[in-house]
C-alpha cells in the first residue's frame, strides 16, 4: 500500500543516480596530495588494480549477496566502475584511458591511478585481529613502485569500509585517496579527481575521517 510500491522502472531513476554521484564525490578523503591532483583531463591515463572495473567490489558486502561476493558487473545495470568513470572523463576531454590490472602498458601514460584495498564481506567473514590490509591484497603496492621508478605520477585510490594500515601505499604514490565503498555510481570519483577543461578542480575533496587513521596494525595502537 506504500507510495509508489512495485513500480520499478523508478529503480536507477536518473535522479536517484545524480544523488549517489553526489554522495561519491562528497565522501571521498584525500589524505595526501603532491601536486598531481587533480589530474590533466586530455593527456594519456593509465588506471591499474583488479578492482578497478569491478562494481562488486566497489559496492561491498549486503549488497546483491550477503556478503557481496558471487556477483560481478553484470548484476549492476546501469551502474558505472571506477575505470568507466574516468574512462568516460578522459574522452570527453580528448584523452585516453587505459585499464590495465598489474599496471603493464604499452605506451608511457601522463599518469596513473592504483585502485586497491578490500574485497566484499559484511559479517563473520569481515572481522579482523589486526588493522593490516590482507598480505594477498597489497600486491598494488609493487606496481606503485613500478611505475614511480618509471617517472610517473601515480595516485593510490583505495576502496574499504574502514580505515586500516596501509603506509606503504601512502609511502609509495604521489596522493592518496580513500574511495570507501562507492557503490554503483563509480563516476563521481573521476568527477573529482579530474580537472576541467581549464585544469582546474570541478569539485573539492570536502570528505572528513570517521575516524583517526591508524599509523600501526596494532588495534591498540595510537593512530595518524
Amino acid at each position: 500500500a506504500r507510495p509508489l510500491a512495485g513500480e520499478y522502472d523508478l529503480l536507477g531513476a536518473p535522479e536517484h543516480r545524480a544523488i549517489a554521484r553526489e554522495a561519491v564525490r562528497e565522501s571521498l578523503v584525500m589524505l595526501k596530495n603532491d601536486g598531481i591532483l587533480p589530474l590533466a583531463p586530455g593527456g594519456r591515463l593509465l588506471v591499474a588494480g583488479e578492482g578497478a572495473n569491478d562494481i562488486a567490489r566497489q559496492s561491498g558486502g549486503w549488497t546483491l549477496s550477503w556478503q557481496g561476493t558471487g556477483i560481478d558487473n553484470s548484476h549492476f545495470p546501469g551502474a558505472t566502475s571506477i575505470f568507466e568513470g574516468f574512462r568516460q572523463n578522459v574522452e570527453a576531454a580528448g584523452g585516453t584511458a587505459q585499464l590495465s590490472p598489474d599496471g603493464s602498458f604499452t605506451q608511457k601514460p601522463d599518469a596513473a591511478v592504483v585502485v586497491f584495498g578490500e574485497k566484499p564481506y559484511a559479517e563473520f567473514q569481515g572481522d579482523r585481529a589486526t588493522l593490516a590490509l590482507d598480505t594477498e591484497l597489497t600486491g598494488p603496492y609493487e606496481t606503485m613502485r613500478k611505475l614511480k621508478a618509471q617517472g610517473i605520477p601515480v595516485v593510490a585510490l583505495m576502496i574499504t569500509g574502514r580505515p586500516l594500515y596501509v603506509n606503504p601505499a601512502l609511502n609509495a604514490a604521489d596522493a592518496f585517496v580513500v574511495a570507501w565503498l562507492p557503490g554503483s555510481e563509480g563516476g563521481g570519483i573521476a568527477d573529482v579527481m579530474m580537472a576541467g577543461a581549464d585544469g582546474e578542480a570541478r569539485y573539492d575533496f570536502t570528505g572528513k575521517l570517521p575516524a583517526a587513521w591508524p599509523r600501526t596494525a596494532d588495534m591498540d595502537d595510537g593512530a595518524l
